[in-house]
């Protein structure tokens, strides 16, 4: 362990006394980190000092600035480090990536086939493109032409059938389905 580890051991431990505290201004400052600002007023020590000392133990490192007083006249972006390494590339994310745009994609097409099945069916009528109604089995098969779908499996009754325009629960209920659908492949793509 090293002697700055050990120090710090010390410090949460709380076997370190208020003056070795104030002697290292990175102690001081971990303190006060760890312990809030109350803890350096309760033992004497003053942020004041303990703030002036860090800047002073930083300030003597060697080479340039740490912070960057102006920015440079071409503006942003700064000069990168020629020596930088490439940027991490995850393979296991780009692998990942094509399954789940595929199913974005099938929840895209299907709540738009969807969609425009509700709406053909709501004003033109799915019973101009299904020729099960057949006018002994009742008398109203020219007139109700869009499909209840409820009653989908009943084609051949006149109960399946209503006229367009007339909007049922059902309708509203695979219309929100499909929008939901659409709205969540789209958001799965971003």
């Amino acid at each position: 362990m090293s002697e700055d580890d050990s120090r710090l051991k010390e410090l949460l431990d709380g076997k370190l006394s208020p003056q070795q505290i104030a002697d290292d201004p990175v102690l001081a400052s971990l303190a006060e980190r760890i312990y809030g600002a109350d803890f350096l007023d309760n033992v004497g020590i003053s942020r004041g000092e303990t703030k002036r000392a860090l800047a002073e133990q930083f300030s003597e490192i060697e080479g340039d600035d740490l912070l960057i007083d102006e920015l440079p006249e071409g503006g942003l972006p700064l000069p990168m480090p020629e020596d930088m390494p490439p940027v991490p590339v995850n393979e296991d994310v780009i692998a990942n990536s094509g399954g789940r745009s595929l199913t974005h994609k099938l929840r895209i097409v299907g709540g738009l086939f969807g969609l425009i099945a509700v709406v053909t069916n709501l004003f033109y009528g799915l019973g101009n493109f299904l020729s099960v109604c057949a006018t002994d089995v009742h008398s109203t098969c020219g007139e109700s032409l869009k499909l209840n779908w409820i009653d989908f499996f009943r084609m051949d009754e006149h109960i399946a059938w209503s006229p367009t325009g007339s909007i049922g629960i059902p309708d509203v209920i695979l219309a929100v389905f499909c929008v939901i659908n659409i709205v969540y492949g789209l958001r799965g793509r971003n």
